[in-house]
């Protein structure tokens, strides 16, 4: 979660890369809010080296090294976020709506992990494996098994594809409506409160909080990425709010101009 809060930088340079070809207007760069945003990445570096560096001093190499590799996935799962974001404000900037945006970026997205979910096969964890017969599975085999045992749980996979489909109308609403980067912000918030409540209760955590120094180090990092990004989100939203009311203002003094070039014509006949 503390690596995904950096879904604004990385929505950001996809914007900016996309706008060099073209694709989308290019967005200012203003240096605070560059500077807060590079303070968020920074401190979701350090939450992340503390989280490992107790894994490795714990006794744990193993796995300290899972986490590296789970770092890495998570870098790669941002760069695919932000760039979806990015490409979604491209669609609507050629005048496609919603729901034409939602349509032509779901069918490609299910062709290519269509493979996937059919051929690549994966360890069933817990009981699973004497329940379907099988130690490794792919998800469609999965899904024909769970279809054979309780039809009713089916049911409950097709109603999240709707859900699914009403998210992501609702996201790339937002996406056209203010701008990929504005989304990006706005997904930060569940986060941070997320990452809040794992770190107050207990129930919510998979694994044990590490001990001193680290926690610190850890909190720390938690609140100041947070109200980094927040204060980003903070400038984004005032710039909106000045570039709106600029908006009649200059069409104020466009009608002004005109009523003044009228008015000396008619002096002049």
């Amino acid at each position: 979660l503390i690596i995904r809060s950096c879904l604004p930088l990385t929505t950001f340079l996809s914007q900016q890369g996309l706008s060099v070809f073209g694709l989308y207007p290019e967005k200012p760069c203003r240096p605070k809010e560059i500077i807060l945003m590079a303070i968020g990445v920074l401190c979701a570096g350090v939450f992340t080296l503390a989280r490992i560096m107790s894994s490795a001093s714990g006794g744990h190499s193993s796995e300290a090294g899972s986490m590296v590799l789970g770092v890495f996935m998570c870098m790669a799962s941002l760069l695919c976020g932000s760039l979806n974001l990015a490409l979604a404000g491209v669609l609507g900037e050629i005048k496609l709506n919603v729901y034409d945006t939602v349509a032509y970026m779901a069918i490609p997205a299910a062709v290519f992990l269509m493979p996937i979910a059919m051929f690549v096969q994966k360890p069933v964890p817990g009981e699973w494996p004497k329940v379907f017969g099988a130690s490794h599975m792919s998800d469609l085999e999965i899904l024909q098994g769970v279809w054979q045992l309780n039809k009713t749980t089916m049911s409950w996979l097709f109603l999240s594809g709707v859900l699914s489909f009403v998210y992501n109308i609702i996201q790339f609403s937002i996406v056209h409506t203010l701008s990929p980067s504005a989304t990006a912000f706005g997904g930060n918030f569940n986060k941070a409160a997320l990452i809040f409540l794992t770190l107050l209760l207990p129930f919510l955590r998979v694994h044990a909080l590490p001990g001193p120094p680290y926690i610190q180090v850890i909190w720390a990092a938690v609140v100041v990425n947070i109200a980094a990004f927040s204060y980003y989100s903070y400038l984004q939203i005032q710039a909106k709010l000045e570039a709106q009311e600029k908006g009649p203002k200059i069409l104020e003094d466009e009608d002004t101009d005109s009523d003044n070039e009228s008015q000396e014509d008619s002096t002049q006949e």
